[in-house]
């Protein structure tokens, strides 16, 4: 099945609505019981700073979660649930920061519960975003972080083109500890020569 994007018009307010599919996910544009269930289930695998802080553990929680989503939802990024193929929602991915004028942006990414960590969903989800980034949006380069000890999302990145292009020294404080950041970059050509 293609690739679907479509103009929404709900309560006076545009929404886009986008459904992406890889090989192993689908990503597409959260409805509000899904940031409920995301919110529920997030479970971090060690501190990791770089995951959206959440206002607070509820339902009041997650719904204002979802609307900041959809009051920069298109503006300045585009944040999807990845959902595996029974179309359970395991996770959420985003362009973020995106620069019209520059055309640049950073992604970011998180698979929720621990049991579908490691299946390759990130990954798949990864792939697809970053080609809907560079054919659909015709953004130059996107980049990423992450913490130095974040082995997982290191291989991911890297797995999927991005170079490693700087590492930000001790800026990260976090459970009473500093960490490094890393930062990756890619770029349209670099992506367009590895899916070709």
């Amino acid at each position: 099945m293609a690739n679907k994007i479509a103009m929404v018009y709900l309560r006076r307010r545009v929404t886009l609505m986008i459904e992406l599919r890889g090989k192993k996910v689908v990503l597409r544009t959260m409805e509000r019981a899904h940031c409920r269930i995301l919110w529920e289930y997030y479970e971090p695998v060690e501190p990791v700073p770089t995951e959206p802080v959440r206002p607070g553990l509820s339902v009041e929680g997650s719904e204002k979660w979802f609307e900041e989503i959809q009051e920069k939802q298109e503006k300045s990024q585009i944040y999807l649930g990845i959902f595996d193929d029974e179309g359970n929602i395991v996770g959420d991915i985003q362009l973020s920061g995106i620069d019209w004028r520059n055309r640049t942006a950073s992604l970011g990414a998180g698979i929720a519960l621990k049991k579908d960590r490691g299946k390759g969903y990130c990954t798949d989800a990864a792939v697809v975003m970053l080609r809907y980034g560079f054919e659909h949006l015709d953004l130059q380069r996107i980049s990423a972080a992450t913490m130095a000890n974040n082995a997982s999302a290191i291989r991911v990145l890297e797995k999927v083109g991005f170079v490693q292009e700087g590492r930000e020294r001790e800026a990260v404080y976090w459970s009473n500890q500093r960490w490094d950041r890393i930062v990756f970059g890619i770029l349209k050509p670099e992506f367009e020569a590895i899916q070709s």
